[in-house]
């Protein structure tokens, strides 16, 4: 299918470069395109996601939900560089930069907890301070009482949405946190050497609720689940 017919998607070439140290291997020339979709930028972001495995969270901004766009964003990736934090920001940040407009909202890039969120400069309830104690219970249940906290502090309606891969009832330790910001208590929550999830923040109804979703982390190209980026 011509490239000018797609919706959204992502074409790569293959491409022979030559390392220093004498060997040969192979850079892959990646285009992602999305075309005249709602929210162009979380469905690049996802796209993203399931074609290198990389962690990235995606926070709607409160108000109006993005207006339809386009976005088309070439790299050069190999299966070392796959994994480079340095390569995922460039990406990222480039990504970012094609979003602003005068009609779309703004967004900036944070990294923390092993995952790169993208949030809209406007603020988050993620980003609210909460407090819990110690506790140890099912992860479905430690996530609804994440999200009631930060209902509680920020006076915005969160709950917990789909869960995508999760075991829900798998028995988890939440350490006491104190004052700390929910995005950076919900990454630990979510993540281990053995599991890597990301999630969703997104707008819904008409009294404006957030609804949390949360999913496992697989890079759909070759079946694995992605790596985490390297230093």
């Amino acid at each position: 299918m011509p490239l000018s017919m797609m919706k959204s998607g992502i074409r790569a070439a293959m491409l022979l470069s030559v390392c220093l140290a004498g060997r040969t291997v192979w850079s892959e020339e990646v285009q992602l395109t999305v075309q005249d979709v709602p929210q162009p930028l979380a469905a690049a972001v996802k796209q993203l996601e399931t074609r290198e495995g990389w962690g990235i969270t995606y926070e709607e901004p409160p108000g109006r939900p993005a207006p339809k766009g386009s976005i088309t964003l070439t790299y050069d990736v190999t299966d070392a560089t796959r994994t480079d934090a340095r390569l995922q920001e460039e990406v990222l940040t480039r990504l970012l930069a094609q979003q602003a407009g005068k009609e779309a909202p703004r967004f900036r890039l944070v990294r923390a907890g092993g995952l790169w969120h993208v949030t809209p400069e406007q603020g988050s309830p993620l980003e609210t301070p909460i407090t819990l104690a110690r506790q140890e219970r099912p992860l479905g249940e430690l996530l609804r009482l994440l999200c009631a906290e930060v209902s509680k502090q920020s006076g915005t309606r969160v709950e917990l949405g789909s869960t995508t891969g999760l075991r829900l009832e798998t028995r988890v330790t939440l350490e006491a946190v104190t004052r700390e910001p929910a995005r950076a208590v919900l990454a630990r929550l979510l993540n281990s050497s053995r599991q890597r999830t990301a999630w969703t923040l997104r707008t819904q109804g008409a009294e404006r609720k957030y609804v949390l979703s949360a999913h496992r982390i697989f890079r759909l190209t070759g079946g694995a689940p992605g790596p985490a980026p390297s230093k």
